[in-house]
């Protein structure tokens, strides 16, 4: 159950969602099951060595929408329990609203901090009025502090208005992941800003968010585990340094990430720009770092042995594998 009241959601999210969250996948063994060891494996990983401050699990990265609902569950069980103290965000959306309230608290029964929702598309498909409606059922029926995942993928996207006349409507609504340009952002930012975490989840502006912006959190993608090994945690130093005050150099250590971002580019945010999740190329991205990625299933297509090289290669080139 949250730590918070349901009444208190938002003064607890501003206060404790704070520093550089990583939205993260499931592994799946040879048996096409969540492999409980290696997950676990990568969360004492991300904690113990790359020092990331909490998790997104079960969104589009997690591959939410080949699992089933017993998997959903069990996932952000298992996150919940090997993360211990740092926080989960869970993310419980759903085409069915009661699909959608039960995943939520069964994640605030397993002990998650937030839940968090995908626009809802087939049914509401981007109607204002039935937004609306789906997030007052899933708010008036759950606990949870819960974040708005505004995210293209799901055929629309919600407008600056509508996200803020959910926040009007909804007292649990705590943050969103904001997955869109710019002067979206920058709108979304003067509607609520004030009254709920606004995170741009894109790295490449994460600089100029947290330095200019006072964006407290970065909520959520990859790229903390992608970018950064045991020992250069990259993404980290940058942020330590314009939390610091230390802007010049904070910037060419970001400057210096440029290399790694290019590579992001090609194998990653090219193709997701492009409409097709590369979830192939990340999880051959973590296999050659060290952590367990797995395959991924139908309809995702695996790397072909020449492009798990050129992958290989591209990574090795830019120093996060020797």
């Amino acid at each position: 159950m949250p730590s918070y009241k349901k009444s208190d959601a938002r003064a607890y999210c501003k206060e404790n969602m704070k520093g550089i969250w990583a939205a993260i996948p499931y592994p799946i063994d040879e048996n096409d099951n969540i492999d409980e060891d290696a997950f676990r494996a990568d969360l004492r990983h991300y904690i113990d060595n790359l020092n990331i401050k909490g998790f997104f699990v079960g969104g589009m990265i997690g591959e939410f929408w080949c699992l089933t609902k017993e998997e959903r569950l069990r996932g952000q069980e298992i996150a919940c329990d090997e993360a211990g103290e740092v926080p989960i965000i869970a993310h419980t959306g759903h085409t069915s609203v009661k699909e959608a309230i039960e995943l939520t608290n069964a994640a605030s029964k397993a002990g998650a901090t937030y839940a968090i929702l995908a626009n809802p598309y087939l049914g509401a498909q981007g109607h204002p009025e039935r937004v609306r409606a789906f997030f007052k059922e899933v708010c008036d029926n759950t606990d949870l502090g819960v974040s708005l995942f505004n995210t293209g993928a799901t055929g629309y996207s919600l407008t600056p208005q509508l996200v803020k006349a959910l926040v009007d409507e909804n007292e649990t609504i705590c943050c969103i992941k904001n997955a869109q340009p710019k002067y979206h952002c920058d709108e979304v930012r003067t509607a609520v800003g004030d009254d709920i975490v606004v995170s741009d989840p894109m790295e490449t502006p994460w600089f100029y968010n947290h330095a200019y912006l006072k964006q407290q959190t970065f909520m959520s993608g990859p790229d903390p585990f992608l970018y950064q090994r045991k020992g250069n945690l990259r993404m980290q130093r940058y942020t330590d340094l314009i939390d610091e005050g230390n802007l010049e150099e904070a910037w060419t250590a970001n400057e210096a990430m440029n290399p790694i971002r290019r590579v992001s580019e090609k194998w990653i945010w090219g193709p997701w720009s492009r409409g097709a999740f590369p979830i192939p190329a990340l999880k051959a991205w973590m296999d050659l770092m060290g952590m367990a990625g797995g395959p991924s299933r139908a309809p995702m297509i695996p790397l072909t042995a020449g492009e798990k090289k050129e992958l290989e290669s591209d990574l090795r080139s830019v120093g996060l594998i020797d």
